[in-house]
């Protein structure tokens, strides 16, 4: 198996096998890896290299945006929403702009947010699953 099948599958090992919270802090990952490669491109005038970036880069944050909810996640996930709508609205633009700054404004707000939901991942494996607001009922098993 080749270098790069290998990191393939260990990839989609790692995203089948992952916790929720583990699946955003890919998420971030991703759009990160994503706007750091479309600023480059960008830079260097590569528009059209940088769109295909900044179009995944879209589609993991609408991912997000859509996976919010709103019932057990209350005003984190409306703070959430408007975040993560501002970053998607600056997205837009942004092949348009002479400017690079949005990006490193972008990929810091990202960097931010994937750290706290790190934090989060540790503080709810050191709980009891009910401690942290998981619900026995919800994995199909019996409580």
């Amino acid at each position: 198996m080749s270098y790069g099948n290998a990191l393939k599958s260990y990839q989609k090992t790692n995203i089948q096998t992952a916790d929720t919270i583990k699946l955003v802090i890919l998420c971030y990952d991703a759009v990160i890896r994503d706007l750091e490669i479309a600023r480059d491109f960008h830079e260097n005038n590569a528009i059209e290299n940088g769109y295909v970036k900044i179009r995944h880069a879209q589609d993991i944050i609408t991912e997000l945006l859509l996976g919010l909810d709103y019932e057990r996640g209350g005003e984190i996930s409306i703070n959430l929403s408007k975040i993560y709508n501002f970053m998607l609205r600056e997205l837009m633009v942004i092949n348009s702009s002479k400017d690079t700054k949005i990006y490193t404004h972008i990929i810091k707000m990202l960097a931010e947010l994937k750290e706290a939901w790190e934090h989060v991942r540790k503080a709810s494996s050191q709980m009891s699953p009910l401690g942290a607001g998981l619900d026995a009922r919800n994995w199909g098993v019996r409580a």
